[in-house]
């Protein structure tokens, strides 16, 4: 009797590890977890040459990420700042996370460079950004061209408009509304080729378009009139931008920019000043409330739901669409 009964409890707990484990990797393989991340302080890893550091303070601010796993999924229970999302949402098909944060940080440095071309312009300088066109790093699956564009296709023009830099092809795609079509000019193995693509929604920012591809700039080439070194470690994608060109310029300014208060933000910046929407807002505000910001600075399309985020902080949330409206807006102050 003593031993059924050792034998069925043994039994169970074999059954019970194993249905654990079953959906450990089940949550592994489905989904991710989206949780506040840091707040760095840009004094501490920008520096331009002839700037002075002994302002106030603008911070970046980051999402952490990581594989779903029942500790993780107990923690998101607790915790009302994290968020657990289907990994499609934030990880391309195929993809696992280390190829998606390397292709993170390829973007970063793309930031990083967009950024220092933006705020010398802005500071009087003559700056240039140059790069042979947009390579193809991957194709989604969902993407319209898929079977007509290939990884190492190189873009060289968006509806008969050149392009040097990634980011422009972005831009460009984005500006032409979910479903309407796109002309794309590139080169394969030496030879000009075109291709008409229909535009389609992005899953991890809904309403804005693309066509479904991973691009980087090839051959970047720029030509700045001051030494700027940016060091991010770890971190990537593209979302400090518009964070990156305030510190420039600060450190550029006379005047401090700040009027000596602790400023987080985020959101892209683009050549031409245009400030774009990112992901993960609503951790972004915790992540600026913990460092102890006063003023979060984040993109029009965001603005909701960084406010609603932060009605449990003191914290102030500032929409913005350009470079001109942050600096307009720290003016006033």
């Amino acid at each position: 009797m003593f031993n059924r009964l050792r034998k069925k409890s043994l039994q169970l707990i074999v059954l019970t590890l194993i249905l654990l484990f079953g959906l450990n990797f089940y949550l592994a393989q489905k989904y991710t977890i989206m949780a506040p991340g840091i707040a760095v302080d840009l004094k501490e890893i920008v520096t331009v040459e002839n700037g002075s550091k002994d302002k106030g303070s603008f911070f970046l601010t980051t999402v952490s990420s990581h594989t779903l796993n029942l500790p993780l999924l107990i923690y998101a229970a607790i915790d009302p700042n994290v968020e657990i999302k289907p990994k499609e949402q934030v990880i391309p098909p195929g993809w696992d996370l280390k190829q998606y944060m390397d292709y993170m940080k390829k973007w970063m440095q793309e930031s990083q460079k967009i950024a220092e071309v933006v705020a010398l312009k802005k500071a009087g300088y003559d700056p240039q950004i140059l790069g042979d066109g947009a390579q193809v790093v991957e194709i989604m699956p969902d993407s319209p061209a898929k079977g007509k564009l290939m990884p190492g296709d190189i873009i060289k023009k968006v509806d008969n408009e050149q392009v040097n830099i990634a980011e422009e092809v972005v831009n460009k795609v984005a500006s032409r509304g979910i479903g309407n079509m796109v002309e794309l000019e590139f080169e394969r193995e030496n030879k000009t080729m075109t291709v008409t693509l229909p535009t389609i929604e992005s899953k991890t920012e809904p309403g804005r378009s693309i066509i479904g591809i991973y691009i980087t700039t090839l051959n970047w080439k720029p030509i700045l009139p001051l030494k700027i070194e940016i060091n991010t470690g770890e971190i990537g994608g593209p979302s400090a931008g518009s964070m990156f060109v305030m510190e420039i310029l600060n450190q550029l300014t006379p005047e401090d920019l700040t009027k000596g208060r602790k400023i987080a933000g985020t959101g892209t910046i683009s050549i031409d000043e245009q400030i774009g929407e990112i992901g993960g807002v609503e951790q972004k505000v915790v992540a600026a409330v913990r460092a102890g910001a006063e003023i979060f600075f984040v993109p029009e399309k965001n603005a909701e739901a960084a406010m609603k985020a932060a009605e449990r902080f003191d914290i102030e949330v500032v929409s913005v669409k350009t470079l001109d409206d942050i600096l307009n807006y720290l003016e006033k102050l």
